[in-house]
């Protein structure tokens, strides 16, 4: 079929086609307006919390790129200057692979931007190809994952699941953190292009991004290594005053509360069997977020509890800050999983994940609720016996 045949087709006939691809896509004008999507496209943005003001026939996607935030924040700047370049000529395609975690399983994506013209305007199509299976392909196949798996062999049965969930995470959040290098890696290229006796504006922004970017990766390391921590030092299983522990927690975070108005409450709290240095670790990680989370409050309150339940005693900290919307409560405890923007409180989402781990490596469990607003509670249920049973 010609170009001219082509050119004779109904718009729905165009429309039918790219319906009937199953890779996402968008075409772009040369001001980088979306001016045609498929459902694929559109099935995507709906599933990852995008609207059609912002992702849509008719919107900017230049500029929704350059605004992103959520999960892909440090790769819509990116992307957004590959499809100027494209769009103005300077290149004839980009390409970029980049992570897009749902709160239930582990996704990446390749976009890839390819121009053509159209009675002397250049457009742009954008696609985006879900890479998932090849990227868990190559995790495995790290030597990461391969010392992992030899750890796992010469476990018990009961550690070698539990290696395996750390295995898989590990290996997915290493893969991840290549991502900022390769932001800084991107931003100095473009940098080195622009390079003029002064910096310009643009050039200032860049650098703000760059230094972004290597905070947030210093984070995740330190994250990461303490979540490796929690999940594989042996435990130092003895009686534990849960009242000491709080209290020493409280003192490692004084330097966060200096000018702020905290009403700190403690109830008596019980002595359990566990590790001391863990149980603190997930006690200061559960009081840090409660002051991160009051820091709009002008006199905040945080309280410490416990009350018997059975055989269990379930303790809580308690918090009147920003609280969360309890739909999502199940994805406070996932790794990197935030409820909250970064401009309003700076963080990576894993100290849950290592409150967590802590709790279940006593034979406990965690939970929160909470609501927008009006605070929220984060309860722990540990053994009340004096033994290790049930603890590993």
């Amino acid at each position: 079929m010609t170009h001219a045949t082509l050119s004779l087709l109904p718009v729905q006939a165009v429309q039918a086609a790219l319906d009937a691809i199953g890779d996402t896509i968008a075409i772009l004008g040369p001001d980088g307006q979306i001016v045609a999507v498929n459902d694929a496209w559109t099935r995507f943005m709906q599933g990852n919390g995008g609207e059609e003001s912002t992702c849509g026939v008719g919107a900017n996607y230049l500029g929704a790129c350059d605004r992103a935030d959520g999960p892909s924040s440090d790769e819509g700047p990116l992307v957004a200057q590959g499809l100027r370049d494209v769009l103005g000529g300077r290149a004839e395609g980009y390409s970029l692979e980049y992570p897009c975690h749902s709160p239930t399983r582990q996704r990446w994506y390749r976009v890839e931007v390819r121009p053509f013209d159209a009675q002397g305007v250049r457009y742009a199509t954008v696609v985006h190809t879900d890479v998932t299976a090849q990227r868990l392909t190559e995790i495995r196949a790290g030597d990461l994952d391969q010392e992992v798996a030899l750890g796992v062999r010469e476990k018990t049965a009961g550690l070698r699941a539990e290696n395996r969930e750390l295995d898989a995470f590990i290996g997915a959040v290493s893969h991840d953190l290549r991502a900022p290098i390769r932001h800084l890696r991107g931003y100095l290229q473009l940098l080195r292009r622009r390079a003029e006796p002064r910096l310009v504006d643009d050039d200032r922004r860049i650098l703000d991004i760059l230094e972004g970017a290597s905070g947030r990766l210093a984070q995740m390391i330190d994250e990461l290594l303490g979540l490796a921590r929690t999940s594989q030092v042996a435990l130092r299983v003895q009686p534990v005053d849960l009242h000491a522990v709080v209290e020493r927690a409280w003192v490692n975070l004084d330097p966060d509360t200096q000018g702020r108005r905290i009403d700190w409450v403690t109830g008596n709290l019980p002595t359990v069997p566990g590790d001391p240095d863990l149980l603190r670790l997930a006690f200061e990680n559960l009081l840090s977020n409660a002051i991160k989370y009051t820091s709009g409050r002008e006199q905040a309150r945080i309280e410490v509890g416990a009350k018997r339940d059975g055989r269990d005693w379930v303790v809580f900290v308690q918090d009147d800050g920003a609280g969360f919307d309890a739909r999502y409560a199940h994805r406070l405890f996932g790794a990197f999983q935030r409820l909250h923007d970064d401009r309003d409180f700076q963080g990576v989402g894993m100290g849950l994940v290592n409150v967590k781990r802590i709790v279940e490596r006593h034979g406990g469990s965690v939970w929160a609720t909470g609501h927008p607003g009006d605070g929220a509670t984060f309860s722990l249920r540990l053994p009340a016996g004096t033994g290790p049973a049930g603890i590993d």
